[in-house]
């Protein structure tokens, strides 16, 4: 089964020397014309060869009619290398993960390609290990046999047979599933090491990845699609499958045979915007099928719909003392349907009407045949309107921002409006809520050598909070941009679903309160312009090598999401009766303006306000109304900013207004003018994202804001007390997530 899809690697030749720098690795076919192997193989050819100018030669095996394999030949080109070396890197060892590559090989289009796993491998699964290696003196196929030793945050450990010089590049299989699960790297000491295949999600965030590995990955599912009416005498992998214990539970309906063909047609659809989208479409599901609200403790990095339904697989209702009927089917058809519906009205001009048909006739198939009629029901709700001309639902395709909940109650209410006596063994069944999903960032209190602890979680509807990482360690003040980049990614990979931006509210110590978290990036520009990573090439051109690249990674975070501060210490206790009345008048509104230090506005920003004691702004800011918001024009890290900073907190302000850079005291009062704007159009809290967002986009152009006369580096205090609510337990997720848990 597997070795008509393996292949070696090698310099352009006869491709049968055992000279170790003509033979360079094994690599194996993923889709028609499309090999993956490790980068390090492919570095082995140099500089050229990485960036896809010089071929590598790409050698595989086919059975003949006669049952004899016959070696094939063709060129390989390079297309994705992760990570590929600069032009100023050198080739290292080891190479760097995830070291992957995908290689174009030319007149492969007929071969046979292995099936690659849709979720995480289960702890101590058995597995093979393939490859081409010259090891005992003489080229040719090796395998073994071991079992998954664990994983950590980059790599697989392989028990058991060792992997041996050659077979870098090659398959790991997981013997129960009859999936691939990783690509062999190397050894390292007494265990072996392998990139897992979820690792490919990491060439979507390549500038050229994106495009090249959905159209790999969608021909990989239509591949095996296709192999299903194959007239072929020998298997296929979807026949083998059902012949192994690991695709679903016993009772499942889920059968090899309905998976292939599910993410056959999943593959027609455009690709989804994220792994926020799948999961929250997921949990959705969940909490529509089980009856109850129980989100998953596990961030899930999934970034395929094939990936999504797989979560669901093993799912079973939520029963007093376990157990639970399994629902897996019906949350899996649910799954389909509703990313068709979704799709069609987001997406209507890239679907195919003939494609559409096929997968939403195949859908009601499965529908009109359902074991539990509210199923086929609730199926048939979300299919009602989408037809083979892509055409969206009664209201239209246009997006709404009630869509979301729109799509969710089609099915709800066909599922309630079966009679029970109609589906007495059904699962219980509930509207889906909105879900709103957010990022925490906090930032802890120095320790004695100046390092800041920090930790990023995600916070579900303002209630439950759930780690995405953490460093107790910590860093330097000054290194908290950079080393937040990839776990704040992650998190708003999470949190971004639909038309909802994850807004980003960064605990800190007060001390730290203007650091300019809304200027930070999830990319660093590189030094060819903002739109080439740091050790990428570039021609000097910057963003303009391709005019229709976009990537938002680069933009400053406050330029498209919610960026505010948030008091660290304060929620660390229980909310005061001040700090809940005082948020109640700003949510209710509408705002006012008054500043910090409790001078008049038209006075701008005298050099000395104090008024003596220990807490000198405490009375004026007392005594403002509840929905004032205190405004102050300068730093408020050190001195009287700090100062006039602590007495709001004291007093209970929530949303506080200010100005993070040094300026000349001239220019406060147009600042103070700027701020006053900002909160009459926003009229209340929950209406501030808008109007600072849309102030921060003209204030991070210099020129355009010298132009309008605009001053400073606005700086949002938003702090509403119990989100989440105060002594909140962090969940905690399990080491390993289990297979549809």
């Amino acid at each position: 089964m597997v070795r008509p899809s393996l292949a070696r690697i090698g310099a352009p030749g006869d491709g049968y020397a055992t000279d170790r720098d003509l033979y360079w690795g094994s690599g194996f076919f993923i889709a028609p014309g499309w090999l993956l192997t490790c980068a390090h193989v492919v570095g082995k050819g140099g500089a050229a060869v990485c960036r896809g100018e010089s071929p590598m030669r790409v050698t595989w095996q086919e059975r003949t009619a006669a049952d004899a394999w016959e070696e094939r030949t063709g060129t390989g080109t390079a297309v994705l290398l992760a990570p590929r070396p600069g032009a100023a890197e050198s080739f290292r060892d080891p190479w760097p993960f995830p070291d992957l590559a995908l290689v174009r090989v030319a007149g492969a289009d007929d071969v046979r390609c292995l099936w690659l796993s849709d979720r995480e491998p289960g702890a101590r699964a058995p597995i093979g290990l393939y490859g081409w290696s010259v090891q005992t003196g003489e080229l040719g196929i090796r395998h073994g046999m071991g079992e998954l030793a664990g994983s950590d945050a980059r790599a697989l450990l392989l028990g058991g047979n060792l992997p041996i010089g050659g077979l870098s590049g090659g398959p790991v299989l997981d013997l129960r599933h009859g999936s691939v699960i990783g690509v062999i790297k190397g050894r390292r000491r007494e265990e072996g090491v392998a990139v897992p295949v979820t690792a490919l999600h990491e060439l979507l965030d390549l500038r050229e990845g994106a495009g090249v590995l959905r159209e790999v990955l969608r021909a990989h599912d239509l591949h095996h699609l296709r192999l299903l009416d194959d007239p072929s005498p020998y298997a296929n992998w979807t026949t083998l499958q059902a012949a192994l214990p690991g695709l679903a539970p016993p009772a499942s309906g889920i059968t090899a045979d309905l998976r292939a063909r599910l993410y056959g047609h999943l593959a027609e659809l455009p690709p989804p915007a994220g792994a926020g989208e799948i999961v929250h479409l997921v949990e959705e599901v969940k909490e529509q099928v089980r009856g109850e609200r129980l989100r998953s403790l596990v961030l899930q990095n999934v970034r395929t719909w094939r990936e999504g339904a797989a979560l669901l697989y093993g799912l079973r209702t939520l029963e007093p003392g376990g157990g639970g009927t399994l629902v897996d089917l019906d949350a899996v058809l649910l799954y389909a349907a509703k990313a068709v519906r979704r799709t069609v009205r987001e997406h209507s001009a890239e679907v195919d009407p003939a494609r559409l048909g096929a997968f939403t006739g195949w859908l009601a198939g499965q529908a009109a045949g359902h074991r539990h009629w509210a199923v086929g029901e609730a199926i048939r709700g979300l299919l009602d309107g989408v037809d083979a001309q892509g055409s969206g639902d009664a209201e239209g395709s246009g997006g709404t921002a009630g869509s979301e909940d729109a799509e969710g109650r089609d099915g709800a209410r066909a599922w309630d409006a079966v009679p029970p006596s109609r589906h007495p063994s059904a699962p219980p069944v509930v509207q889906p809520s909105a879900t709103r999903t957010d990022v925490l960032v906090k930032v802890g209190a120095p320790m004695y050598d100046g390092r800041y602890p920090w930790s990023v979680q995600l916070i579900y509807d303002g209630l439950d909070v759930t780690p995405v990482d953490a460093d107790d360690r910590g860093v330097r003040a000054e290194e908290l941009a950079a080393t937040l980049r990839g776990p704040l990614a992650r998190a708003l990979g999470q949190g971004d679903h639909g038309e909802h931006l994850a807004a980003i509210e960064v605990f800190l110590p007060r001390k730290l309160f203007d650091l300019p978290v809304d200027e930070w990036q999830l990319l660093p520009a590189g030094p060819a312009g903002p739109g080439v990573l740091e050790g990428e090439e570039g021609d000097g051109e910057g963003v303009d090598d391709d005019e229709d690249f976009v990537d938002e990674r680069f933009m400053p975070l406050g330029m498209r999401r919610t960026v505010v501060v948030r008091d660290l210490r304060r929620n660390t206790r229980p909310p005061s009766p001040e700090w809940r009345r005082r948020w109640r008048g700003v949510v209710r509104g509408p705002l006012a303006h008054e500043p910090l230090h409790g001078m008049a506005p038209a006075d701008g920003h005298p050099a000395a306000t104090r008024s003596g004691g220990r807490y000198p702004y405490y009375g004026a800011l007392t005594a403002m109304d509840d929905m004032c918001v205190p405004v102050y024009c300068g730093p408020v890290g050190s001195g009287e900013g700090q100062a006039a900073m602590r007495d709001a907190l004291m007093a209970g302000h929530s949303v506080v207004l200010w100005r993070r850079d040094r300026h000349d005291h001239d220019e406060c009062k147009e600042f103070h003018r700027q701020a006053a704007h900002v909160l009459g159009a926003a009229r209340h809290a929950e209406g501030l994202d808008g109007p600072v967002r849309d102030l921060r986009i003209r204030l991070y152009d210099p020129e355009s804001a010298r132009a309008q006369g605009l001053r400073g580096k606005l700086a949002v205090l938003f702090d509403p007390p119990d989100r989440p609510p105060y002594a909140t337990e962090t969940m905690r997720p399990p080491p390993l997530a289990a297979p549809g848990g």
